[in-house]
């Protein structure tokens, strides 16, 4: 399945068939665990600036429609660019195409830091830079995605992605952790400033992965159009690919408006929170993701793939409905890190679906595809701000929970394929 499998350290006589198995078992790929080392300081920054960035728009403008509107900007490129990373993926350098994109986001860090720390800063200018973020995480994060195959076994690819989210959840405490902090006796431009430095850490990381690109075979290369028509031929003839890209359009747009939209406004109008308190939420989401990560990297072999996949979906639209119902900080808080670890296992396990049910040579382009659903978290977070104005932050929450729920059990119900997994 990969290209391109890192030396195991150590490598002695491992076999596929022999090779131990544990829960930290893909860090053992050098490549990889340099990879993982980078996801870390890149998560940190991206956790910080998710952050930054509402804060900002609520000084700016005190509106819960921007609020959404701003998610929108940073999460359109998803939609509109996901597709065209995808076939990038497979036709270059995946790992310069990582480094690229993480140079972008550390200059844009930097720019929002200088617009707010010399007081200039504007409500177009969040707009602007979201957008431009936005852009260079939909490359950074499909090349990311569809490089890890290549740098493990087959067997070790969904121990390697829950490790990878699993960095990315520990990165949802001590980010916000810090951005808290630093929110306590200072601005948001502090947090962009040092959000920028952590992604000069990342380009250092990257640049100790040793992975050698090779070209696709043939003479002459396809069109862009003709890959990412080829893209599609192959989802259509696989329906449990096609199948699994579904119930992650239900949880982008109904289900993680939570943390992008509902976060904030529970922390500033229901808990009473403050600021800082935004920060002390996303890190509770961040240890229930934690523990999601790493129970997941602990399974081997798993059966009933689909069931699993769904339930996990179902309990998170259950938990997030019972925390729309509740005031009393200590369950808002357990809820919340119940939440988050069925929504990071049902990432991890639907991403491992897609890259082990596909070619090597298609991972850009099939893991693009979830782009398409993420792309449409804009609308979501849209009508969550839109229903927040008008209902308040925890009616509002309990429609669009209720909404994910409802959805959970008729694809549950009607898509044959998921069942089949």
């Amino acid at each position: 399945m990969a290209d391109d499998v890192a030396t195991e350290e150590p490598p002695a006589a491992d076999t596929p068939v022999q090779r131990s198995f544990s829960t930290f078992s893909s860090l053992r790929y050098r490549d990889f665990r340099y990879l993982w080392f980078g996801q870390i300081g890149r998560a940190a920054a991206m956790w910080m600036e998710q952050i930054a960035r509402p804060v900002l728009i609520l000084q700016l403008t005190d509106s819960e429609l921007l609020l959404g509107l701003v998610v929108a900007a940073r999460m359109s490129p998803q939609l509109l660019f996901g597709l065209i990373a995808g076939v990038a993926a497979d036709r270059f350098d995946r790992k310069r195409i990582i480094v690229l994109a993480s140079i972008a986001m550390m200059t844009f860090h930097f720019i929002t830091a200088a617009l707010v720390l010399t007081g200039v800063v504007e409500t177009w200018h969040v707009f602007v830079l979201a957008f431009a973020t936005g852009t260079s995480m939909v490359f950074n994060q499909t090349a990311r995605q569809s490089l890890i195959p290549q740098l493990v076994p087959e067997d070790q690819v969904l121990n390697a992605i829950s490790l990878n989210m699993a960095a990315l959840n520990v990165m949802r405490i001590a980010g916000p952790a810090l951005a808290g902090f630093i929110l306590l006796s200072n601005d948001v431009g502090p947090v962009y400033a040092v959000s920028g430095v952590l992604g000069a850490g990342v380009l250092l990381c990257l640049a100790m992965v040793r992975i050698k690109h090779v070209p696709r075979d043939g003479e002459e290369q396809p069109s862009w159009f003709d890959d990412l028509r080829e893209g599609f031929a192959f989802v259509r003839q696989r329906p449990e690919v096609l199948a699994v890209l579904g119930p992650p359009l239900i949880m982008f747009v109904f289900g993680m408006p939570y943390i992008t939209v509902f976060l904030p406004l529970f922390a500033k109008d229901v808990l009473d929170l403050g600021n800082a308190g935004v920060g002390a939420l996303m890190a509770a989401t961040g240890a229930g993701a934690i523990a999601g990560s790493l129970v997941l990297a602990s399974q081997s072999g798993l059966k009933h793939r689909g069931f699993i996949l769904m339930g996990l979906m179902a309990a998170f639209s259950a938990l997030l409905i019972a925390f729309s119902r509740t005031t009393f900080l200590p369950v808002s808080i357990v809820l919340l890190m119940a939440a988050a670890t069925m929504s990071t296992s049902f990432m991890a396990l639907s991403n491992s679906l897609l890259l082990q049910l596909s070619p090597g040579e298609m991972h850009g382009r099939v893991v693009s595809l979830l782009s398409i659903d993420r792309g449409l978290v804009p609308i979501g977070a849209i009508g969550a701000g839109a229903l927040a104005a008008s209902l308040g932050a925890e009616d509002a929450l309990l429609i669009v929970a209720g909404a994910c729920l409802a959805l959970t059990v008729l694809a549950t119900v009607f898509v044959a394929p998921l069942r089949r997994i």
